[in-house]
This record gives structure tokens, sequence and C-alpha cells, in this order.
């Protein structure tokens, strides 16, 4: 069945005002829309449909490579599918203007031939219209507008085809307060769907925020502390690191450093975000003065919408190589990035002996009210009085080491104690974030400023990509210290944390790793390419193979035209009352539409049979109608024509099919030949 009039092009109008692609929208909505009045149709086969269809996977294909090499993230997935009315444009076009209004499955998949021979099925066929209007839904959708025009425009066009399916019984008024009424409801509907997306989103964001480590939020940290069960992270590669010397590692790399603690929360007090300014070439960017003994380190990352927090070094002095638009600094040291790509591969140069962020205050040296009682008690086992600083470090550590070890078992809480006095005073046993956050209130105690730091720990090195693989589990947290004038990271999790994350892992987890590094390889591939200019002569180099591989889809044979004047002529009748030139099968449509049985514009005659054998009580004589609509379909659409004596067969039994309606007494039924 053909859509409705109008329909077809109001979807693609649509799906051009939400993604902005009115350029194409508005031409092919006018070619689509004009075959209703284009006076010709074209003949396709088979085979000249499935050239078509070649054609529109070679677009497809290079669409692909296009936004891949562009935009090197999962999200072109989205502007693909935006892009996918243009895709299909010249098969849906190819259907409209051709002779038959569907197009065999046959033609676009394989399964539907038949399993012995090989041959096509005839009885597989669609049309593509809806399928059509289907995926410039999809696409529109895609492009995400954040107000209330996509459901406008959705109730627009379900309004436009069901207008033309409407019952006769209604008046129209009626019908369309009704459709109001469904459309006010469905809005207040989506606006509460709306609400609970952003529930589930923000709880999504925060799961992956605080328990796998991949976005990190700049001025809060949620902890784990005092939740029951098994902390289990992925075994997924974050980022790449390379190096040189192998000497630095292991290694730690901050992303954010928190000041204030307040029930297993950690807190950055007035960040105070400040923009960083780039170096005349827009990619390397100066956080502090370099000095001697610098390393140097390349970080393969990514960007999650172009922005992020980045993954640097203690003591970082220079970052090189990194193509953002903007970059900003708080006084702790964390660093936000906004870029236009996001896959990033930047230096870092770095001296761990340097410190740039801000001297303490007296916000380094708070303990919470709830946590003084055990971290007094545990102050008090230390036995350090008259001990300096740097003398401190080392008893803690050993101590920690000593009485407490790593476990991912979630114990949760007693109801007299907060999670961390738990961890100090009952159960001695807990992951990083219990022993970094119980180091730093420990050390404020003792008058030393400390604070929370979370990052990722980098010691595993990969034989096949010969550089450091970090993975999610890979997330750590660790104390920040301040002594002899700089911050230094003190890390007190019991060293053996890496071996029992470890032991977890699956031994396929090689499968997954493998097919991480083909995918890196690839956004290497493609960053070079980009860098190095190529990506502005690469479609000349490709131009060829596309060229080609449209000449291979081309239609090898030339289709036939054929006119609508034919196809649409008029009955006309002789002085007999017989008719002259065209299909006799248009006797019998004429004597059903005096009957009042009349068929709708855009309804083809085989499913006008069908609605009539549910509607007329003699549905006999509609059986009968099957043979003779084939009969009817050859003599008007087959270029071969019929024999006279088929044509002869068609002229006999429409004559007596109109005499068996006249005998069966329908009422105001008049035979032509009286």
């Amino acid at each position: 069945m053909k859509t409705p009039p109008l329909l077809l092009g109001a979807t693609i109008m649509f799906w051009g005002w939400q993604t902005g692609i009115w350029i194409f929208a508005i031409p092919i909505a006018i070619l689509l829309e004009c075959s209703r009045f284009v006076q010709s149709r074209w003949d396709f086969s088979s085979d000249d449909i499935k050239q078509i269809a070649n054609l529109c996977l070679v677009i497809l294909v290079s669409v692909s490579i296009y936004l891949l090499i562009a935009n090197r993230s999962f999200y072109i997935v989205y502007t693909l599918l935006q892009w996918l009315p243009i895709v299909f444009f010249p098969l849906i076009a190819a259907q409209i203007y051709a002779v038959n209004d569907s197009v065999s499955l046959t033609t676009l998949f394989l399964i539907f031939n038949d399993e012995k021979t090989g041959e096509q099925s005839n009885s597989f066929r669609i049309n593509l219209t809806y399928p059509y209007v289907a995926l410039c839904i999809l696409a529109a959708s895609n492009a995400n507008t954040e107000n209330i025009s996509f459901y406008m425009g959705m109730f627009i066009l379900v309004a436009i085809a069901l207008w033309f399916v409407r019952s006769p019984r209604f008046s129209p008024i009626i019908w369309l307060c009704l459709f109001l009424t469904a459309g006010s409801i469905g809005f207040v509907g989506q606006i509460g769907l709306h609400q609970l997306h952003l529930k589930v989103e923000d709880q999504l964001v925060s799961w992956f925020s605080d328990a796998i480590g991949q976005e990190v939020n700049a001025f809060k940290k949620e902890t784990s502390m005092g939740e029951i069960g098994v902390l289990k992270q992925s075994n997924d590669i974050v980022f790449r690191v390379a190096s040189e010397n192998k000497n630095n590692f292991p290694i730690l790399l901050r992303e954010a450093t928190y000041n204030k603690y307040q029930s297993a929360l950690w807190i950055a007090l007035n960040p105070g975000f400040v923009p960083v300014k780039p170096e005349a070439n827009n990619t390397s960017w100066r956080l502090g003065t370099k000095t001697d003994n610098i390393s140097t380190l390349t970080i393969y990352g990514t960007l999650n919408h172009g922005k992020g927090i980045l993954r640097l070094a203690n003591g970082t002095v220079a970052i090189d190589d990194l193509p953002v638009i903007e970059m900003e600094k708080n006084k702790y040291g964390t660093i936000k990035v906004v870029g236009k790509v996001n896959d990033l591969a930047y230096k870092v140069q770095f001296n761990d002996q340097v410190s740039l962020d801000s001297p303490p205050t007296m916000d380094d040296l708070q303990v919470p009210t709830a946590e003084a009682s055990a971290i007094n008690e545990i102050v008090n086992k230390l036995d350090i009085q008259g001990k300096s600083a740097q003398e401190i470090l080392p008893i803690v550590d050993a101590f920690l080491l000593k009485n407490y070890r790593y476990s991912l078992q979630l114990t949760g809480k007693d109801s007299t104690s907060t999670s961390l006095s738990t961890f100090l005073l009952t159960t001695r046993a807990g992951h990083c974030e219990y022993f970094a956050s119980a180091t730093a209130l420990i050390l404020r105690a003792l008058g030393i400023p400390a604070r929370y730091t979370v990052g990722y720990s980098v010691h595993e090195f990969s034989n096949l990509e010969q550089q450091y693989v970090v993975r999610s589990r890979h997330a750590h947290a660790w104390t920040m210290v301040y002594i002899d004038d700089k911050w230094q990271a003190f890390d007190t999790t019991p060293s053996d944390w890496t071996s029992i994350e470890d032991g977890g892992v699956s031994k396929l987890s090689i499968i997954s790793d493998l097919w991480s590094f083909w995918g890196f390889k690839l956004a290497s591939w493609l960053r070079s390419i980009s860098s190095s200019g190529l990506f502005k002569y690469i479609w000349w180099l490709l131009l060829p193979l596309i060229l080609m591989m449209i000449a291979k889809s081309a239609p090898q044979k030339k289709v036939q035209r054929v006119f609508k004047k034919r196809l649409l002529s008029t009955v006309t009748y002789n002085n007999q009352g017989e008719i002259s030139k065209d299909s006799e099968f248009y006797l019998i449509e004429k004597a059903l539409n005096e009957l009042g049985f009349t068929r709708q514009p855009s309804e083809s005659l085989k499913n006008w049979m069908e609605r009539l054998k549910k509607e007329i009580s003699a549905s006999d004589l509609i059986e009968e109608l099957s043979s003779l609509i084939e009969i009817h379909y050859r003599y008007r659409f087959d270029p071969q024509g019929i024999e006279d004596a088929e044509r002869a067969r068609l002229q006999s039994a429409v004559q007596l099919w109109l005499e068996q309606l006249s005998e069966s007494g329908f009422p105001g039924f008049k035979d032509e030949q009286d």
C-alpha cells in the first residue's frame, strides 16, 4: 500500500528540520512527491534494482569512511544514522518512479532464493515507502534536539498518516478532537519518560564515575566505603602509556584531588578553575617552568564527547601534541579540557620532585568530628611523639601494612560507627579508598597537610603492544602529603593489591585485548593520516575506486520507459456498451464503484479485493477475481503483453462475472449490457 499524499515529503522535511540537512532534504522531498504528477514510469528489472541497491551500499561505505576519518569516535554512528535517508534515496526513488509499486526482497537478500534451484522467489515483495518513512524518523531522532520540536513533528506526521485512513462514519471534527486529546496525553507521558530517562542516566553516570572510574567529577568523589558486596571492576583497557625509560614505572597518573572529607564523600572546596592558554602552535600547553631531570610519557586516551579530565603524572610542567580548544586548571592540579576529537595521544613532561599545586590551607588539616575518635585512637598507637614529618611517613606506612590487608569484599559498617572507623578499628580490611582516606586523616591529625587523590596505577606492560596498558580495574586512590614545601604522592595501599586484582581476571580476556589492540592501531593510523595532511588528498586517492564501484553498480541494460498515459487511460465504450481499447477489468471496477464499494486512491487491486471479501456477503464472487487480476496486470504492465486467446478469455470471464453479479441481487446494480 502506498503512503498517503504528502506523508513521505513531510517526513523528509521533518528529518531535514531536525538534522539541519536542508540542502538535501528539500530536493529529495520535491523529487519524491512529484512522482504523483510526472506522466512517466520506468520498467526496472530485478537486476536493475539489485544494481541500484549496490550503489546505495557504495554510498554507505563512502560516507562511513569519511565520517570515520573526520571524527574518530564511536559517536560517528549517530551521525551516520542521520545520513541514511540520503544513502538510500536512489533505491526509494527507483521504486517510486518504477512501474511496480514494490520491490522483490530477493534483490536485496539472497536468503529468499529457492534453496534447491537457486531461483528467486516472487512471493517476497515489499513497498519501501513505509520503511523509508521509518528510516527518516530514526535519522531525525539521532539529532537529539533538546526541545519539543521532535514530538510536535511526530504529532503532525501521525496526523497526516491517520487522516487518510480515518473511518468515514465519524465526523472530521470528532476525529480531530480525539486525536488532539491523545496527543496531549502523549505529550504529558513523554515528559514523564524524559524525566525517568534523566534519572536513569544520572544513576548510570554515577555508577561509571565512582565504581569504574572512567568519568571523574572534579568537584566531588563518592567512595564505595560502607557498601556491602564484592567490588568488581572491568578488565577493559581504558588508555595506554608509552615511555622510552621503563625505570619510571610503576607510576601513578592522577586525575583529580580533593581536600574535604565527609561521610564517605571527598569534596574539592573552592577549586577555582582558571583557563590555561596554549602556545603558538595551539597544541602545546605550559603548566610550569621546565627544570632538569625531565621525564616524558606519551598517553593514548579518549575524551567523552570531546570533554574530560586529563591523566597526568605528578609534577607535570608541559603537555605537547594535545589538540584541544580549551583547558582549565584548578588549584589542586586537576586539568579539564574541551576538544573537537575524542581520541588523544599527548606527551607529558614531568618531574615528580616539582609541585605545582596550591600551598596547603587549614582545610587540609581538618579531621571530621565523626572520625576524630577512631583517628585519635590510631595516632596514640603509633607512638611518634617528637618525630619529624619525614620520620612519620614510614611509620604510618609500616603500621598500616602490618595491621591491615587489602580486600575487595565490602563489609559495610555497623550501626554505631562510620565506615572509615569500622575499617580502622574492626574489619581492618578494605580497598584503596579506605587506605587513602585513613592515611590522609591520620596525617592531618599529626599536623601534616594531606589531600585525597584519584587516578590510575600504571604497572602492566603488554608484550603484544610493547607499551603499558591501563585497565578500568587499575583505578586507584592515594594520598598527597605536603612535606619539604611541596606536595608528594604517598600510597599506603598494600602492594599486593595489583596481584589480587589480577587474580580475578578470566583467561579469555586475551580475546578482548586483541580486539582493543586492533581498534587502537586503527585509531592511531587514522590519527597519523589526519595529522600528516594526507586527509586532504585521500578522496582523490579513493575517487578511482569509487568510480569503479559505481560503474559496476550501474544497470547493464537500458530500461524501458513506460508512459503513465497508457497506465491510467480512461475507460471508453462503443455503441454496444463494450469496452473498446483498455482492459475489460475496468467494467468490474465500475460496477463495484456504482454499488458503493469504492477503491481508495492508495489501494492496490489485490488489497481492495481482500477488503471486499470482508464487506460483501457474497464473497465467492470476489474470490473469482484473483485470476482475472493476474491477467489484467499482465495486460497492463507486461511489456510483452498477452496473447489474443488470453485477451478473449479475459473478455468472456468479465462478462460472465458481471452476469453473476446481476443475478446475485445486489441492490442498485445496473447491468451495462441491458
